[in-house]
Order: structure tokens, then sequence, then C-alpha cells
């Protein structure tokens, strides 16, 4: 097999970052205490957010359904998607953004649906993902106005202009999207002649067009309102793992689903050192003691994690034995 330098090097530079990032998260942390601190915690409610995060999985596969059938696409399965969505996640921690182009191929290897297709509704998906976003960081702005305006000054404005190495950070992560677009491209025009490449962009758009034409609005209004809810539910309960944080409310919860969500959408492996960043931030200013708010952010992060790793495994292992369906069917559009 070719080993591709362009790939590895992202890899690689992903990581740094990631590193560099968990340094500055981890610099003042006394790991001795903070070791110790993990007897104290109540596991149960890590075993219940793990559980849970089964159910954003498949929303996301039964509303991705809804946009393929849009552009076409009718009898496909919700469980058999979902085995295709938990696996891009699991892509994600080896590399930024690489999980989209992985469940659009383990699709069109299960469903027979084309690649570009896919890639087009996902690209509509992720879209319709930051505008929800940025919709809950607007509600959490006016419930926590003054909180959230000095967490983005001191953490984010103030902190990229007097840091070297988050200016370092934000240099290299430009270059990581520079080189995904040259690299991408490069594989257009070797793999394909002109009119395929037209060919392959006009199906994409096709794709992205899904959004248009979806058959049942009021399923995939509510389906990504239950892949919000659950998020939130997921990073809010985890706070009565330990007692320093148990008395947070639940506007809180919704500012470690900001914050948290900021920090996994960073173009690192797993949002490895910005979520850390971000969430322990948050809770300092709501009075949590930093370490205890870097042990906090440690635990959510790694329960997200390792519910991708445990979840990912098992349907990797699914993958292997699933054949192609028969039963998708294919409207010409």
């Amino acid at each position: 097999m070719k080993v591709n330098p362009i790939a590895i090097l992202k890899y690689l530079i992903g990581l740094g970052v990631a590193g560099v990032l968990l340094y500055l998260a981890f610099r003042n942390v006394d790991f001795e205490s903070f070791i110790a601190k993990t007897k104290e915690v109540d596991y149960t409610w890590i075993y219940i957010s793990v559980v849970l995060s089964l159910v954003p999985y498949f929303l996301r596969a039964y509303r991705w359904n809804l946009l393929l059938e849009g552009v076409g696409y009718t009898g496909l399965s919700t469980p058999r998607t979902t085995v295709s969505v938990i696996i891009a996640y699991l892509a994600n921690l080896a590399l930024p953004r690489m999980g989209e182009m992985t469940r659009c191929a383990v699709l069109q290897r299960t469903e027979g649906v084309k690649f570009s297709q896919g890639l087009g509704t996902v690209i509509t998906e992720r879209a319709f993902d930051t505008l929800t976003l940025l919709g809950i960081i607007g509600l959490t702005f006016l419930l926590e106005y003054e909180r959230l305006a000095d967490f983005f000054i001191e953490n984010l404005f103030s902190k990229i202009q007097l840091s070297i190495g988050w200016i370092v950070a934000l240099v290299i992560i430009g270059l990581l999207g520079v080189m995904t677009f040259i690299l991408v491209a490069r594989m257009l025009l070797k793999s394909s002649s002109t009119n395929k490449i037209v060919a392959f962009i006009k199906e994409i758009i096709i794709g992205l067009d899904s959004i248009r034409k979806v058959k049942q609005p009021i399923g995939f209004l509510f389906s990504t309102l239950g892949i919000w809810i659950a998020y939130y539910f997921m990073s809010y309960i985890i706070v009565f793992t330990i007692p320093e944080t148990s008395h947070l409310d639940w506007m809180a919860g919704l500012a470690l689903l900001v914050t948290g969500g900021i920090g996994m959408a960073a173009p690192v492996q797993g949002g490895i050192g910005t979520f850390h960043l971000f969430v322990s931030a948050m809770l300092i200013s709501y009075g949590v003691d930093q370490q205890v708010g870097i042990f906090l952010a440690t635990l959510l992060h790694t329960s997200q994690v390792g519910a991708v790793i445990l979840f990912g495994g098992i349907t990797s292992l699914v993958l292997v034995f699933m054949k192609k369906s028969e039963k998708t069917d294919v409207v010409a559009q």
C-alpha cells in the first residue's frame, strides 16, 4: 500500500497541536492529587453518559437517511446507516474531518449510495449543525451574557493575542486546512478526467440541495433537536460525578455544551487540548477550582472519546460481516 506523505504530515502536525494545547491546559496541574481524585468519582453518571451517546448516533443516521431520501435513495435502514455514522466518529479520532469521507465511503459500500452525493448531504448536515450550535450559543448568551462574554474575551481574544502557543497553533491549523484542500484536489486530478471531476462536483451539488427536498421536515427538525438535547444531558450529568461540581445548574450545562462543542469542532484529533482548555475555563467562571475544572473536563472528554472507541470498535467488527443491502431503491433525480 502506497504511503501518502501529506496525510502522515497532517496527522503528525495535528498531534503536535494537540500536544501544545494539552500542555497549556495541564501545565499547572498537580498530577498526584489529580490521580487521587479518580477515587472520589461516582462512575454511575459516566456509564449513563456513555450509553446516552448512542442516541445521537441513531438520530444522526435517521436524519441522514431523510436527506438521502431527498436525493433519491429510499428504503435505507437506520440501523445500517448508524454503523457508518459511528465509524465516522472513530475515524475523526485519527484525523480531523476524515470521518465525513469515511461515512460516505462506508455507506457506498453497504448501501450503494454514491460517494459524491453522500458527501453533499453530509456537508448540508454539518452546515445545519453549525447553525444549530450558533443558535445555542445565542440562547446561552441571552441567559448567561456576562459570564460567556468574559469567557470569550479572556479565553479566546486575549489569549490569542498574548500567547505565542495559541498563535502557532492557529497558523498550523490554517496550514492543515490548506493541505487538506490541496490533497483532495490532487486526488481528483490524478484519478479523474475533467469531465468526471465536473460530474463529481455536480453530484455533490445534488447532495447539497437535499435539504430543500426533505419529505419529512418535521422529522428532520425533531431529530436535530433530539441530537442536541442528548448532547446536553451527556455533558451536564457529568457534573454530578464529583462533589465540587454537583451544585451546577442547568444553565451551566448549556455553557458546557457550548464550550465543549467549540472545543470538539476544532481541527485537532478528537478535540484534544481545545476541549480541556475551553471547558475548564468555563468551569472556572462558575467558581470551580482550576484543577477541579481540568479534572472534570478530562472526565467529560474521556467518557465521550471512550464511547466512540467502544462503539466504533464494535461497529467496525459488524461492518466486516455486513453485506451490501439489496433493499435500497434509487429514484432518478
